[in-house]
């Protein structure tokens, strides 16, 4: 008699495979010259500071949470989820908002193990009960839902409120000439994905639904990752002397604190490892 594979051994090996692939990507943008030679100030800048982010503290975690996975911690499963999707949405980036160079094909094979590694991610976080895999106690479920939806709806105030008047005035936001591209494609990804699952998750775990016990630590600790980017391009942008860095760090460092404590918080009370 045969069983079937758990997809999350597939996403595991996959998540290898990306963390190698995302490590050339960081290494080769911070030590090949052409890499960013056609972005703007801004957006170059932007871009190192996410790059020395991503080699220092992601590649770790991505390669740390798909061994601790493939050793049966659930903890460890969550946190490779939230680690894929910061990976995958910023490879996106990488794709499709950087001019061509180099790194091209290492940038599209490393977009594709993310996203396979990600459907092989929902498909395991569907199957059963994963609310077998938490049992937080009623303030830290409600805490975490609360600011997961919270966050999604703040940063859908913050786009929108840039969004909606250049619509109506029908131009494009003034940001847009600060990176130099056509469209945002981070307004695009949060508008369309990231921000509706922070909202779903958040409001899945308040009402005690299973979809958010594995959707809402997965968004915190893609939370954690993106906010500590968003520091390293502001820190990379202050120290070039780019208008609009550094003015953020203490807003970024605080939403980064809360997001891992109460992801923390869920993991460290509820998950029973095998």
């Amino acid at each position: 008699m045969t069983t079937s594979r758990d997809p999350l051994d597939t996403a595991a090996y996959l998540v290898f495979a990306l963390a190698v692939l995302f490590a050339a990507a960081s290494v080769g943008n911070i030590v090949l010259p052409a890499a960013y030679a056609r972005e703007t100030a801004s957006w170059a800048a932007q871009g190192l500071g996410q790059d020395w982010v991503d080699v220092l503290v992601v590649v770790p975690v991505l390669l740390l949470s798909a061994l601790l996975a493939r050793r049966g911690s659930r903890r460890a499963a969550l946190v490779m989820g939230g680690a894929t999707a910061y990976t995958t949405y910023s490879l996106v980036l990488y794709a499709f908002a950087v001019h061509f160079n180099q790194l091209f094909l290492v940038y599209g094979v490393a977009l594709g193990a993310g996203f396979y590694a990600l459907v092989n991610l929902v498909v395991s976080y569907s199957r059963g009960d994963r609310r077998s895999w938490l049992s937080p106690g009623r303030l830290a479920s409600r805490a975490a839902g609360a600011f997961a939806v919270f966050l999604g709806l703040a940063f859908y105030t913050l786009w929108l409120a840039e969004i909606i008047p250049a619509i109506a005035a029908g131009r494009a936001p003034e940001t847009l000439a600060e990176v130099g591209l056509i469209t945002n494609p981070v307004q695009v990804l949060d508008v369309g994905i990231v921000l509706p699952a922070f909202v779903v998750g958040g409001v899945a775990l308040l009402r005690g639904r299973r979809l958010g016990y594995w959707l809402v630590p997965v968004m915190l600790t893609f939370a954690v990752l993106m906010d500590l980017a968003l520091i390293g391009m502001d820190v990379s942008m202050a120290t070039r002397n780019v208008p609009g860095g550094g003015q953020r760090i203490l807003m970024f460092a605080v939403m980064a604190a809360v997001s891992l404590g109460l992801c923390w918080g869920m993991l460290r009370s509820g998950a029973r490892e095998n």
